[in-house]
Protein backbone atom coordinates (compact mmCIF):
# COMPACT_ATOMS: atom_id res chain seq x y z
CA UNK A 1 0.00 0.00 0.00
CA UNK A 2 2.73 2.37 0.53
CA UNK A 3 4.05 2.47 -2.88
CA UNK A 4 -0.06 3.30 -4.23
CA UNK A 5 -0.05 6.14 -2.12
CA UNK A 6 3.85 6.92 -3.21
CA UNK A 7 2.99 6.61 -7.01
CA UNK A 8 -0.15 8.53 -6.66
CA UNK A 9 1.33 11.23 -4.83
CA UNK A 10 3.36 11.72 -7.87
CA UNK A 11 0.54 12.19 -10.70
CA UNK A 12 -1.31 15.71 -9.41
CA UNK A 13 -3.98 16.86 -11.28
CA UNK A 14 -1.54 19.10 -12.74
CA UNK A 15 0.47 16.96 -14.72
CA UNK A 16 -2.81 15.80 -16.31
CA UNK A 17 -2.96 15.78 -20.19
CA UNK A 18 0.54 17.68 -20.26
CA UNK A 19 3.83 16.73 -21.94
CA UNK A 20 5.97 16.68 -18.99
CA UNK A 21 3.50 15.43 -16.33
CA UNK A 22 4.77 12.53 -15.31
CA UNK A 23 6.39 9.07 -16.12
CA UNK A 24 4.81 7.02 -19.49
CA UNK A 25 4.60 3.66 -18.57
CA UNK A 26 7.09 1.51 -18.23
CA UNK A 27 8.03 -1.45 -20.82
CA UNK A 28 7.41 -4.86 -20.26
CA UNK A 29 8.90 -8.33 -20.86
CA UNK A 30 6.95 -9.90 -23.85
CA UNK A 31 6.91 -13.06 -21.88
CA UNK A 32 7.31 -13.30 -18.16
CA UNK A 33 7.49 -16.51 -16.40
CA UNK A 34 4.01 -18.19 -15.26
CA UNK A 35 3.30 -18.69 -11.65
CA UNK A 36 1.03 -16.71 -9.04
CA UNK A 37 1.04 -13.08 -8.35
CA UNK A 38 2.95 -13.74 -5.07
CA UNK A 39 6.20 -15.12 -7.09
CA UNK A 40 6.18 -14.14 -10.39
CA UNK A 41 6.14 -10.31 -10.46
CA UNK A 42 2.82 -8.01 -11.76
CA UNK A 43 2.49 -8.91 -15.07
CA UNK A 44 2.07 -12.36 -14.18
CA UNK A 45 -1.12 -11.41 -12.24
CA UNK A 46 -2.36 -11.98 -15.84
CA UNK A 47 -1.45 -14.41 -18.52
CA UNK A 48 -2.87 -11.47 -21.27
CA UNK A 49 -0.51 -9.13 -19.64
CA UNK A 50 2.81 -8.57 -22.06
CA UNK A 51 -0.03 -8.27 -24.99
CA UNK A 52 -2.28 -6.12 -24.08
CA UNK A 53 0.15 -3.69 -22.59
CA UNK A 54 3.10 -3.79 -25.40
CA UNK A 55 0.93 -5.15 -28.58
CA UNK A 56 -2.47 -4.55 -28.27
CA UNK A 57 -2.28 -0.48 -29.05
CA UNK A 58 -0.05 -1.10 -31.92
CA UNK A 59 -1.74 -3.55 -33.55
CA UNK A 60 -5.28 -1.54 -33.16
CA UNK A 61 -3.10 1.17 -34.65
CA UNK A 62 -2.02 -1.23 -37.92
CA UNK A 63 -6.05 -1.71 -38.32
CA UNK A 64 -6.68 1.79 -37.82
CA UNK A 65 -4.35 2.76 -40.41
CA UNK A 66 -5.01 0.18 -42.77
CA UNK A 67 -1.88 -1.40 -42.33
CA UNK A 68 -3.58 -4.69 -41.07
CA UNK A 69 -6.80 -6.05 -40.76
CA UNK A 70 -9.86 -7.21 -38.08
CA UNK A 71 -9.21 -10.31 -39.27
CA UNK A 72 -5.52 -10.65 -38.86
CA UNK A 73 -5.78 -9.61 -35.56
CA UNK A 74 -8.36 -12.19 -34.52
CA UNK A 75 -5.77 -14.15 -36.13
CA UNK A 76 -3.36 -12.94 -33.22
CA UNK A 77 -5.08 -13.01 -30.59
CA UNK A 78 -6.33 -16.22 -30.68
CA UNK A 79 -2.64 -17.72 -30.80
CA UNK A 80 -2.07 -15.39 -27.81
CA UNK A 81 -5.18 -16.85 -25.73
CA UNK A 82 -4.03 -20.50 -26.77
CA UNK A 83 -0.33 -20.30 -25.49
CA UNK A 84 -2.23 -18.26 -22.59
CA UNK A 85 -3.52 -21.40 -21.63
CA UNK A 86 -7.58 -20.59 -22.47
CA UNK A 87 -7.98 -23.83 -24.02
CA UNK A 88 -8.08 -25.53 -20.27
CA UNK A 89 -10.15 -23.38 -18.85
CA UNK A 90 -10.86 -19.97 -17.08
CA UNK A 91 -7.30 -18.00 -17.80
CA UNK A 92 -8.08 -16.90 -13.98
CA UNK A 93 -6.75 -19.34 -11.70
CA UNK A 94 -6.64 -16.99 -8.25
CA UNK A 95 -9.56 -14.82 -8.08
CA UNK A 96 -7.35 -12.43 -6.62
CA UNK A 97 -6.00 -12.11 -10.38
CA UNK A 98 -9.49 -12.45 -11.65
CA UNK A 99 -10.77 -8.79 -12.23
CA UNK A 100 -7.45 -7.87 -14.32
CA UNK A 101 -7.68 -10.87 -16.53
CA UNK A 102 -11.39 -9.73 -17.43
CA UNK A 103 -9.81 -6.27 -17.96
CA UNK A 104 -7.41 -7.40 -20.54
CA UNK A 105 -10.06 -9.86 -22.03
CA UNK A 106 -12.54 -6.94 -22.38
CA UNK A 107 -9.68 -5.08 -24.25
CA UNK A 108 -9.32 -7.35 -26.56
CA UNK A 109 -12.76 -7.85 -27.31
CA UNK A 110 -13.80 -3.72 -27.36
CA UNK A 111 -10.50 -3.19 -29.99
CA UNK A 112 -12.99 -4.82 -32.25
CA UNK A 113 -16.21 -2.49 -31.41
CA UNK A 114 -15.85 0.09 -34.83
CA UNK A 115 -16.31 -2.72 -36.99
CA UNK A 116 -19.16 -4.31 -34.68
CA UNK A 117 -20.04 -7.08 -32.95
CA UNK A 118 -19.80 -9.96 -35.86
CA UNK A 119 -16.21 -9.18 -35.80
CA UNK A 120 -16.05 -10.57 -32.16
CA UNK A 121 -13.38 -13.54 -32.71
CA UNK A 122 -15.36 -16.82 -31.32
CA UNK A 123 -12.18 -18.17 -29.20
CA UNK A 124 -11.80 -14.62 -27.13
CA UNK A 125 -15.48 -14.88 -26.56
CA UNK A 126 -15.44 -17.91 -25.61
CA UNK A 127 -12.69 -17.67 -22.76
CA UNK A 128 -14.83 -14.50 -21.62
CA UNK A 129 -17.50 -16.62 -21.24
CA UNK A 130 -15.52 -18.98 -19.08
CA UNK A 131 -14.52 -16.64 -17.05
CA UNK A 132 -17.48 -15.59 -16.47
CA UNK A 133 -18.82 -19.05 -15.21
CA UNK A 134 -15.98 -18.81 -13.08
CA UNK A 135 -16.54 -15.30 -11.72
CA UNK A 136 -19.95 -14.76 -11.94
CA UNK A 137 -19.33 -11.71 -9.77
CA UNK A 138 -17.57 -9.85 -12.40
CA UNK A 139 -18.87 -7.49 -14.75
CA UNK A 140 -19.18 -9.56 -18.68
CA UNK A 141 -18.68 -6.13 -20.33
CA UNK A 142 -16.29 -3.56 -20.43
CA UNK A 143 -16.95 -1.52 -17.19
CA UNK A 144 -16.54 2.02 -15.23
CA UNK A 145 -14.83 -0.37 -12.06
CA UNK A 146 -12.91 -2.51 -14.23
CA UNK A 147 -11.76 0.66 -16.68
CA UNK A 148 -11.47 3.00 -13.96
CA UNK A 149 -11.02 1.24 -10.68
CA UNK A 150 -8.83 -1.76 -11.48
CA UNK A 151 -7.13 -0.58 -14.33
CA UNK A 152 -5.67 2.66 -12.21
CA UNK A 153 -5.19 0.22 -8.84
CA UNK A 154 -2.69 -1.68 -11.14
CA UNK A 155 -0.87 1.78 -12.22
CA UNK A 156 -0.64 2.55 -8.41
CA UNK A 157 1.02 -0.36 -7.53
CA UNK A 158 2.83 -1.67 -10.55
CA UNK A 159 2.95 1.44 -12.86
CA UNK A 160 0.88 -0.39 -15.91
CA UNK A 161 -2.28 1.21 -17.17
CA UNK A 162 -4.24 -0.47 -20.28
CA UNK A 163 -4.80 1.89 -23.08
CA UNK A 164 -6.47 1.20 -26.29
CA UNK A 165 -3.46 3.87 -28.41
CA UNK A 166 -0.15 3.80 -29.26
CA UNK A 167 2.43 6.28 -28.40
CA UNK A 168 1.45 9.63 -27.76
CA UNK A 169 -2.43 9.45 -27.78
CA UNK A 170 -2.13 6.52 -25.52
CA UNK A 171 -0.21 8.69 -22.99
CA UNK A 172 -3.38 10.91 -23.33
CA UNK A 173 -5.87 8.31 -22.94
CA UNK A 174 -3.98 6.85 -19.68
CA UNK A 175 -4.47 10.28 -18.52
CA UNK A 176 -7.99 10.02 -19.49
CA UNK A 177 -8.47 7.28 -17.07
CA UNK A 178 -6.35 7.95 -14.18
CA UNK A 179 -7.95 11.33 -13.99
CA UNK A 180 -11.13 9.88 -12.93
CA UNK A 181 -9.31 7.83 -10.41
CA UNK A 182 -7.59 10.11 -9.15
CA UNK A 183 -10.40 13.01 -9.14
CA UNK A 184 -13.22 10.67 -7.13
CA UNK A 185 -12.18 10.94 -3.90
CA UNK A 186 -12.57 14.83 -3.50
CA UNK A 187 -16.38 14.32 -4.42
CA UNK A 188 -16.38 10.99 -2.39
CA UNK A 189 -15.51 13.18 0.75
CA UNK A 190 -18.15 16.05 -0.06
CA UNK A 191 -20.10 13.24 -0.08
CA UNK A 192 -19.60 11.96 3.29
CA UNK A 193 -19.32 15.28 5.04
CA UNK A 194 -22.51 16.14 3.73
CA UNK A 195 -23.97 12.27 4.91
CA UNK A 196 -22.75 12.94 8.19
CA UNK A 197 -24.49 16.24 8.29
CA UNK A 198 -28.14 14.15 7.54
CA UNK A 199 -27.64 11.34 9.80
CA UNK A 200 -25.86 13.08 12.64
CA UNK A 201 -26.86 16.91 12.78
CA UNK A 202 -26.44 16.94 16.44
CA UNK A 203 -23.02 15.88 15.87
CA UNK A 204 -21.60 17.52 13.43
CA UNK A 205 -21.08 21.28 13.16
CA UNK A 206 -22.87 22.28 9.96
CA UNK A 207 -21.18 25.19 8.84
CA UNK A 208 -17.35 22.99 9.17
CA UNK A 209 -19.39 20.15 7.55
CA UNK A 210 -20.15 22.43 4.56
CA UNK A 211 -17.08 24.11 4.37
CA UNK A 212 -15.24 20.78 4.30
CA UNK A 213 -17.63 19.81 1.33
CA UNK A 214 -17.25 23.03 -0.30
CA UNK A 215 -13.45 22.54 -0.45
CA UNK A 216 -13.76 18.92 -1.72
CA UNK A 217 -16.31 19.97 -4.23
CA UNK A 218 -13.95 23.04 -5.93
CA UNK A 219 -11.15 20.32 -6.03
CA UNK A 220 -13.00 17.84 -8.20
CA UNK A 221 -14.31 20.67 -10.22
CA UNK A 222 -10.31 21.68 -10.88
CA UNK A 223 -9.61 17.89 -11.86
CA UNK A 224 -12.65 18.29 -14.53
CA UNK A 225 -11.42 21.21 -16.25
CA UNK A 226 -7.73 19.94 -16.56
CA UNK A 227 -9.75 17.52 -19.62
CA UNK A 228 -10.18 20.73 -21.26
CA UNK A 229 -6.27 20.51 -22.39
CA UNK A 230 -7.27 17.09 -23.85
CA UNK A 231 -7.27 17.22 -28.03
CA UNK A 232 -10.85 16.49 -29.69
CA UNK A 233 -8.73 13.97 -31.81
CA UNK A 234 -7.15 12.10 -29.59
CA UNK A 235 -10.73 11.57 -27.44
CA UNK A 236 -12.09 10.68 -30.37
CA UNK A 237 -9.60 8.49 -31.20
CA UNK A 238 -9.75 5.91 -28.34
CA UNK A 239 -13.82 6.78 -27.69
CA UNK A 240 -14.97 4.58 -30.33
CA UNK A 241 -13.93 1.72 -27.76
CA UNK A 242 -16.16 2.21 -25.42
CA UNK A 243 -19.41 2.52 -27.52
CA UNK A 244 -21.98 0.38 -26.84
CA UNK A 245 -23.96 -1.45 -29.44
CA UNK A 246 -27.10 -2.46 -30.34
CA UNK A 247 -28.66 -5.38 -27.90
CA UNK A 248 -25.24 -4.93 -25.54
CA UNK A 249 -24.49 -2.83 -22.82
CA UNK A 250 -23.74 0.15 -22.26
CA UNK A 251 -20.24 1.28 -22.58
CA UNK A 252 -18.17 2.53 -19.90
CA UNK A 253 -18.62 6.03 -18.75
CA UNK A 254 -17.96 8.68 -16.44
CA UNK A 255 -22.06 8.60 -16.22
CA UNK A 256 -21.37 5.82 -13.95
CA UNK A 257 -18.99 7.79 -11.61
CA UNK A 258 -21.20 6.63 -8.10
CA UNK A 259 -19.71 9.34 -5.63
CA UNK A 260 -20.85 12.43 -8.32
CA UNK A 261 -24.63 10.29 -7.96
CA UNK A 262 -24.24 10.12 -4.05
CA UNK A 263 -23.43 13.58 -3.49
CA UNK A 264 -26.43 14.52 -5.25
CA UNK A 265 -28.61 12.48 -3.54
CA UNK A 266 -27.20 13.18 0.29
CA UNK A 267 -27.93 16.90 -1.27
CA UNK A 268 -31.22 16.94 -2.75
CA UNK A 269 -34.27 14.64 -3.61
CA UNK A 270 -34.49 13.24 -6.88
CA UNK A 271 -36.91 14.13 -9.28
CA UNK A 272 -39.06 11.84 -11.88
CA UNK A 273 -36.03 12.47 -14.44
CA UNK A 274 -33.10 11.68 -12.17
CA UNK A 275 -35.14 8.19 -10.77
CA UNK A 276 -35.54 6.39 -14.29
CA UNK A 277 -31.77 7.80 -14.76
CA UNK A 278 -30.33 6.03 -11.50
CA UNK A 279 -32.90 2.59 -12.72
CA UNK A 280 -30.98 2.71 -16.02
CA UNK A 281 -27.62 3.49 -14.06
CA UNK A 282 -27.41 1.47 -11.12
CA UNK A 283 -26.43 -1.92 -12.65
CA UNK A 284 -23.24 -0.06 -14.43
CA UNK A 285 -22.13 1.28 -11.04
CA UNK A 286 -18.94 -0.09 -9.55
CA UNK A 287 -20.58 -3.49 -7.43
CA UNK A 288 -19.47 -1.95 -3.98
CA UNK A 289 -21.54 1.28 -4.76
CA UNK A 290 -24.92 -0.38 -5.63
CA UNK A 291 -26.24 -1.08 -2.41
CA UNK A 292 -25.32 2.93 -1.21
CA UNK A 293 -26.64 4.08 -3.92
CA UNK A 294 -29.58 2.93 -3.30
CA UNK A 295 -29.82 3.36 0.37
CA UNK A 296 -29.08 6.71 -0.04
CA UNK A 297 -31.17 6.47 -3.13
CA UNK A 298 -34.46 5.70 -0.79
CA UNK A 299 -33.13 7.99 1.79
CA UNK A 300 -33.17 11.33 -0.10
CA UNK A 301 -36.69 10.49 -1.48
CA UNK A 302 -37.83 9.73 2.29
CA UNK A 303 -36.62 13.75 2.73
CA UNK A 304 -33.52 12.41 4.51
CA UNK A 305 -31.02 14.99 2.49
CA UNK A 306 -29.77 18.92 3.60
CA UNK A 307 -31.72 20.77 1.68
CA UNK A 308 -35.28 18.85 2.55
CA UNK A 309 -33.94 19.45 5.90
CA UNK A 310 -32.97 22.96 5.65
CA UNK A 311 -36.70 23.82 3.92
CA UNK A 312 -37.95 21.47 6.63
CA UNK A 313 -36.79 23.51 9.25
CA UNK A 314 -35.00 20.42 10.80
CA UNK A 315 -31.18 21.34 10.00
CA UNK A 316 -30.85 25.30 11.22
CA UNK A 317 -28.01 27.23 9.54
CA UNK A 318 -26.07 29.95 11.05
CA UNK A 319 -25.22 32.47 8.29
CA UNK A 320 -21.61 31.16 8.35
CA UNK A 321 -23.27 27.73 7.20
CA UNK A 322 -25.60 29.11 4.69
CA UNK A 323 -23.12 30.78 2.76
CA UNK A 324 -21.00 27.54 2.97
CA UNK A 325 -24.70 25.78 1.45
CA UNK A 326 -25.18 28.10 -1.30
CA UNK A 327 -21.48 27.72 -2.12
CA UNK A 328 -21.85 23.75 -2.70
CA UNK A 329 -24.46 24.00 -4.87
CA UNK A 330 -22.62 26.84 -7.29
CA UNK A 331 -19.94 24.88 -6.78
CA UNK A 332 -21.48 21.74 -8.15
CA UNK A 333 -23.22 23.76 -10.63
CA UNK A 334 -19.93 24.70 -12.05
CA UNK A 335 -18.63 21.62 -12.27
CA UNK A 336 -21.80 20.37 -14.17
CA UNK A 337 -21.31 23.79 -16.25
CA UNK A 338 -16.99 22.87 -16.95
CA UNK A 339 -18.41 19.18 -17.81
CA UNK A 340 -20.57 20.98 -20.30
CA UNK A 341 -17.81 22.55 -22.05
CA UNK A 342 -15.69 20.27 -21.96
CA UNK A 343 -18.57 17.79 -23.44
CA UNK A 344 -19.25 20.28 -25.73
CA UNK A 345 -14.99 20.68 -27.40
CA UNK A 346 -14.83 16.77 -27.12
CA UNK A 347 -18.46 15.73 -28.84
CA UNK A 348 -19.59 18.74 -30.38
CA UNK A 349 -22.41 16.75 -32.59
CA UNK A 350 -24.00 16.23 -29.10
CA UNK A 351 -24.79 19.85 -29.04
CA UNK A 352 -26.83 22.34 -31.29
CA UNK A 353 -24.32 23.87 -33.35
CA UNK A 354 -25.89 27.47 -33.12
CA UNK A 355 -26.52 26.97 -29.03
CA UNK A 356 -24.62 26.94 -25.92
CA UNK A 357 -25.90 25.83 -22.82
CA UNK A 358 -25.83 28.53 -19.91
CA UNK A 359 -27.43 28.82 -16.32
CA UNK A 360 -29.95 31.24 -17.29
CA UNK A 361 -30.99 29.05 -20.92
CA UNK A 362 -31.05 25.82 -18.53
CA UNK A 363 -32.82 26.96 -15.52
CA UNK A 364 -35.39 28.82 -18.29
CA UNK A 365 -35.52 25.64 -20.14
CA UNK A 366 -38.92 24.63 -17.75
CA UNK A 367 -38.13 20.88 -16.81
CA UNK A 368 -35.52 18.23 -17.23
CA UNK A 369 -35.71 16.77 -20.52
CA UNK A 370 -35.67 13.15 -22.45
CA UNK A 371 -32.38 11.72 -22.08
CA UNK A 372 -33.12 7.91 -23.41
CA UNK A 373 -35.68 8.75 -26.40
CA UNK A 374 -34.46 10.44 -30.14
CA UNK A 375 -31.06 9.49 -29.50
CA UNK A 376 -29.18 8.95 -32.75
CA UNK A 377 -25.38 9.15 -33.95
CA UNK A 378 -24.98 11.60 -36.17
CA UNK A 379 -28.59 12.96 -36.92
CA UNK A 380 -27.58 16.72 -36.69
CA UNK A 381 -29.99 16.83 -33.73
CA UNK A 382 -27.40 18.11 -30.78
CA UNK A 383 -28.36 14.83 -28.92
CA UNK A 384 -25.22 12.44 -29.65
CA UNK A 385 -25.30 9.72 -27.34
CA UNK A 386 -22.24 9.77 -24.73
CA UNK A 387 -20.43 5.83 -24.72
CA UNK A 388 -22.97 5.39 -21.94
CA UNK A 389 -25.92 5.71 -24.64
CA UNK A 390 -27.86 8.38 -22.79
CA UNK A 391 -27.87 11.73 -24.47
CA UNK A 392 -24.82 13.52 -22.96
CA UNK A 393 -26.56 17.03 -23.03
CA UNK A 394 -29.75 16.06 -21.37
CA UNK A 395 -28.01 14.41 -18.70
CA UNK A 396 -25.42 16.95 -18.26
CA UNK A 397 -28.31 20.09 -18.69
CA UNK A 398 -30.84 17.75 -16.30
CA UNK A 399 -28.27 17.85 -13.56
CA UNK A 400 -27.62 21.34 -13.81
CA UNK A 401 -31.55 22.12 -13.61
CA UNK A 402 -31.96 20.38 -10.48
CA UNK A 403 -29.80 21.76 -8.98
CA UNK A 404 -30.61 25.38 -10.00
CA UNK A 405 -34.02 24.50 -9.01
CA UNK A 406 -33.13 23.44 -5.28
CA UNK A 407 -30.77 26.49 -5.03
CA UNK A 408 -33.84 28.72 -5.78
CA UNK A 409 -36.21 26.93 -3.29
CA UNK A 410 -33.39 27.39 -0.50
CA UNK A 411 -32.35 30.99 -1.00
CA UNK A 412 -36.52 31.82 -0.75
CA UNK A 413 -36.29 29.91 2.70
CA UNK A 414 -32.88 31.32 3.86
CA UNK A 415 -33.58 34.79 2.91
CA UNK A 416 -30.62 37.39 1.47
CA UNK A 417 -26.61 35.61 2.58
CA UNK A 418 -23.76 37.78 1.91
CA UNK A 419 -19.86 36.95 2.52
Amino acid sequence: MRRARTMEAKVKKEDLFSPQGHPARPEHPEHPRRGTARDAGPLSRSPLGPYVLNRLPADLAAVTQGRSTYARLAAEQCRVLSAAGADDGPLAADPSCAPLVQLDLLFMLNGYLPAGPAAFPRPLLAALAAQCDRYPSLDPHMSYELLIDVNCAEWETTGHIRVFSDGELGRLERDFYLGHHLAEPAVRGAFDRLSSLVLEPDAVDPAAALEEALRGLDDFRRYMAQYGRLPREAFQAFRHYHMGHPGGARGASGAFMPSVQLLELALLAPTASYELYLDQSLPYFPAWSRSLVSEWRERSRGGDNVVQAVLDGRLKLDRRAAVALLGVIDTFVNFRMVHLGVTRKAIPEAFEPSTRPTRQSILAQGGERDFLGGVRPGDGRGDEPGTSGFSVHNVLTNAVHRLLTARHRLAETLGPVTD
